[in-house]
């Protein structure tokens, strides 16, 4: 007996299309800035984040690209707005001239406050443990 189907429906009958969506992340740098819960001049690391069709576990298409920054005291993450981008890649530093940075900083005011050595966040002399990280301060 023969089928009457379409020749297109019956191979598409016997396929399977795997598809679904992949997350990928890229650190991009830190900045020193105002942060709206803290309330507090802080470290805030911006970060990517992409989205991308696959297919069969292949990445086709990439539909959506992100940028956020976490303040590093609090954890609150902020979408980047797109015309603010520009402005923000040009403030980003990377690990190293934070690091560079902070210590200017804390040099300049060793005086008046001390710093954790884990995180680098201001903490008042005579704590046992850093407000910020949790570390043992010295």
């Amino acid at each position: 007996m023969i089928d009457n189907e379409p020749l297109t429906s019956a191979i598409f009958s016997d396929m399977v299309f795997l598809f679904g969506n992949k997350h990928y992340g890229e650190h991009l740098g830190y900045i020193v800035t105002r942060c709206p819960d803290c309330r507090d001049d802080r470290i805030f690391s911006v970060d990517q984040r992409r989205e991308k069709l696959t297919v069969y576990f292949v990445p086709t298409v990439q539909y959506r690209a992100k940028q956020y920054m976490t303040c590093q005291g609090c954890g609150k993450s902020l979408e980047i707005a797109d015309k603010l981008k520009e402005e923000i890649a040009g403030r980003l530093m990377t690990e190293t001239e934070l690091k560079k940075v902070l210590g200017e900083i804390a040099g300049e005011h060793r005086s008046l406050m001390a710093v954790c050595q884990a995180c680098s966040q201001p903490v008042e002399r005579g704590m046992r443990f850093c407000p910020s990280c949790g570390h043992p301060l010295s």
